[in-house]
């Protein structure tokens, strides 16, 4: 803002700042009693973008644990269509007299591309599995196997909650002394909805990219969109995600692009009118044995030295 009041126009800003988001460790001793807790802080850089009738926010968050958010926020106001008084629609929901919301999916793409401890990394998918009981291994039934595949070739996969499926980044080359194991990050893809269009329509065609939620590629310059850099001008995706993954490149211990698929099903309520709440997505990226300790255990306590304990007899007698 100008010395006068008058705005100035700053198009295409990017924001930076700092921001509070509550508790980052905390722990009480149980035998002293004695109890220690940090803020989680963090440096948020965060851009909007304003598509039509929607808005889509995108807020990058750097923790002082060395976690990444990457965080997409959706409002706006819904596409809309003219309904008959008392008339309902399987193709979309009443929010005001008249108003029929269109029933619609957004699905987004991330491209990662990462550099842990240098440019030669190897992605690798990590699930936790039952193992049945027995007297050698797992004699009490409580023990689980942990099952770590590295991705070879370039392609896709999906997320797996119910076997934990997470997916690690990692440098071969560089280990960690304590755990002797690659340094390395780990990302957690959101087991969201993927596209419903069917697989023969135009806009499943466009949007390979959409059909899993990970991908892994190898670098090239220049490839950059998930659906291909002219999406509206062709009927199928053309130099996207799709394309690259079928070149089958090697992709282990190499540059590597990785990219996080995720979506919203947004079947609209009445709530969403006349401006939709936001809904919020997280991708998680977190150091999995890329440090040799919590890097956050030295950020000072948020005790308040000014906080006394308030007598309790200073207010008999009052209301």
């Amino acid at each position: 803002m100008k010395a006068d009041g008058s705005v100035i126009d700053h198009p295409n800003v990017i924001c930076l700042h700092e921001q509070d988001n509550g508790i980052e460790w905390k722990h009480t001793n149980w035998r002293t009693g004695r109890a220690v807790v940090t803020r989680r802080r963090e440096l948020v850089v965060q851009f909007i973008i304003t598509l039509a009738n929607y808005e889509y926010i995108f807020a990058y968050k750097f923790d002082q644990s060395g976690g990444i958010d990457i965080e997409t926020r959706a409002t706006g106001i819904v596409s809309c269509v003219n309904i008959d008084p008392g008339k309902t629609s399987d193709y979309g929901n009443v929010v005001n007299p008249g108003v029929l919301a269109q029933n619609h999916q957004h699905i987004f793409a991330v491209r990662i591309d990462p550099a842990i401890d240098g440019q030669n990394n190897t992605v690798i998918q990590e699930e936790s599995h039952p193992v049945p009981m027995n007297a050698r291994t797992n004699p009490r039934g409580n023990y689980y196997e942990v099952r770590k595949t590295p991705i070879t070739q370039s392609g896709w996969a999906d997320a797996a909650p119910q076997l934990n499926r997470v997916f690690k980044i990692v440098n071969e080359s560089k280990t960690n002394r304590i755990s002797s194991n690659p340094v390395g990050y780990k990302l957690t893809p959101p087991a969201t909805q993927l596209l419903l269009a069917d697989p023969d329509s135009v806009q499943s065609q466009r949007a390979t990219f959409a059909h899993h939620h990970l991908w892994v590629t190898k670098y090239k310059d220049d490839e950059l969109y998930a659906g291909g850099r002219f999406t509206l001008q062709s009927r199928k995706e053309v130099g996207g995600v799709g394309d690259a993954a079928a070149r089958e490149d090697d992709v282990q211990n190499t540059d590597v692009v990785v990219w996080s698929v995720f979506g919203l099903t947004h079947n609209a309520r009445v709530e969403d009118w006349p401006v939709m709440p936001v809904e919020i997505h997280n991708i998680h990226l977190r150091p999995a044995d890329f440090f040799e300790a919590n890097p956050s255990r030295d950020v000072p306590s948020s005790k308040d030295s000014t906080s006394r304990e308030v007598d309790q007899d200073c207010c008999n007698g009052h209301s």
